[in-house]
């Protein structure tokens, strides 16, 4: 099994709780999911963003990297499985639809004095042999800690 582990920070006057717990594993990559190029994914992670704070705009939601205990980051994606309201702007769920992990790249944005429940499932990115020659180290396991991060107005 390949374990990703996430944090979740959040900067002043605003809230970002997952209610899905602290981590989530993603099966190491097979034989057939090397031919496929894709690896299967994890099961759902739920994040709430409450946004508050001063200013006119609402809160973003980033996913970003974090350390890898081996050394090696592995290419990550992530699909939006469901979206609680309205307030959850600039994402559409569609669990098929599969995004790269980019720091700098806004998953969604919360409106301001509002609530949004994202759901998400992750996946290793589209395997190839020359990038992925090994998936770890010999018990067949590697991390990737994956942060989400709540940014306020």
């Amino acid at each position: 099994m390949a374990a990703v582990s996430f944090a979740g920070t959040a900067l002043d006057a605003q809230s970002l709780t997952s209610s899905s717990g602290a981590s989530l594993s993603i099966a190491a990559p097979t034989e057939s999911a090397y031919d496929a190029g894709v690896s299967g994914p994890s099961g759902n992670y739920s994040v709430r963003t409450t946004c508050t704070g001063g200013g006119g705009a609402g809160c973003r939601l980033f996913i970003q990297y974090g350390s890898d205990s081996q050394g090696q980051q592995v290419g990550m994606e992530y699909a939006v499985v469901a979206l609680s309201s309205s307030a959850c702007a600039g994402a559409v769920a569609n669990p098929n639809t599969w995004y790269p992990v980019q720091p700098t790249v806004v998953v969604l944005s919360t409106a301001k004095f509002a609530t949004c429940t994202a759901t998400f499932r992750f996946r290793v990115s589209p395997l190839t042999w020359v990038l992925y020659q090994s998936p770890g180290p010999s018990a067949g396991s590697y991390r990737q800690r994956l942060a989400i991060r709540l940014t306020r107005p």
